[in-house]
């Protein structure tokens, strides 16, 4: 299997969990957020480490404060050294350790880059401002191999009601950058959860980088208005289809060069967000932020090629649902 999925939480309905979960990545069960304090430690699988090339860690509390984290891995290779590294913070977080970006784990902001094997590791999550009984997940996603394109033909498929949100109607300065918390706004809107979408903005603003896409600080702004998430390599088409039929959207980071994906909303993109909402034999359904209009938001894609451009490149995807769904 491509990919692997830890699941620990605090107050959330397990059934609900198990409905929004690929049944291929279903980890068996859900593990108690037994909290030290304001920080969580787990000893991650051994069996999962040993091919791991990417562990993307996030962390979602629904509690509209002014909650902040950060994740740190204390890990040992498989040829002997020992080191730590940590992930960028989320929020105002007070006193961050600083990130590192060389050494056998890399960090970047989202996720981190495994450069050699690992013999065991060791995932800590420091909260500020936790509420100990608001519903919270933490998803730890580890990819051991590529994602695989294939892509599954026929089916009745599927349309989801997702109302559509164009990023480029929004204020000049902000419209080119904000695909990531559009794509927030319309699940918002989806789950009956609107948002106004230039507060939503602000609160997706990753504090570090200054960047408005950073994956876990729009989790972060979707659970402040109160819908649990979860972030996770998805390691083929059939994993995404199946939280389709679920009824489930997500939101997919995309690449694509000119030419690569046809009709699209903007001819090329090193990295975009947007909503897939369903799928019908050779299409895929998708609202796409970067349409210049809010008419033009909803399409039809070329599944082969969205496969291609979403799975091929980083095959990441936002997992966000209400707890009353």
């Amino acid at each position: 299997m491509p990919s692997s999925l830890l699941l620990f939480a605090q107050n959330a309905d397990e059934g609900l969990l198990k409905r929004a979960v690929p049944p291929s990545l279903w980890p068996g069960q859900v593990a108690p957020l037994v909290w030290d304090g304001a920080t969580f430690a787990v000893a991650l699988p051994q069996n999962l480490l040993h091919d791991a090339l990417e562990i993307l860690p996030c962390f979602s509390l629904v509690d509209s404060g002014a909650w902040a984290y950060q994740f740190t891995l204390q890990y040992t290779t498989q040829a002997g050294h020992q080191g730590r590294t940590a992930l960028a913070p989320i929020g105002a977080f007070m006193q961050a350790e600083s990130n590192n970006k060389e050494g056998p784990v890399e960090a970047a902001i989202d996720i981190l880059q495994i450069r050699e094997p690992l013999q065991m590791a060791n995932l800590h999550l420091s909260v500020q401002g936790i509420n100990p009984q608001a519903p919270a997940l933490l998803a730890v996603s580890i990819r051991d191999q590529d994602a695989v394109c294939e892509t599954l033909p026929g089916g009745r498929g599927i349309a989801i009601d997702v109302p559509p949100r164009s990023q480029m109607v929004l204020r000049p300065e902000l419209a080119s950058h904000v695909c990531s918390p559009t794509s927030v706004a319309m699940l918002l809107d989806h789950y009956d959860r609107s948002a106004d979408i230039y507060d939503l903005i602000a609160e997706a603003r990753h504090q570090a980088s200054g960047l408005h896409g950073v994956w876990p600080a729009n989790i972060r702004a979707a659970a402040q208005h109160g819908l649990l998430g979860y972030l996770l390599h998805f390691p083929s088409w059939h994993t995404a289809r199946a939280l389709l039929d679920e009824g489930f959207p997500i939101i997919a980071s995309v690449r694509y060069k000119e030419g690569e994906l046809s009709d699209a909303a903007i001819p090329r993109t090193k990295g975009h967000l947007l909503v897939i909402r369903g799928y019908g034999g050779d299409k895929v359904l998708v609202n796409d932020p970067a349409a210049a209009t809010d008419a033009e938001v909803s399409r039809a894609y070329d599944l082969r090629e969205f496969c291609r451009i979403w799975l091929e490149r980083n095959a990441a995807g936002y997992v966000l649902f209400a707890l009353d769904d």
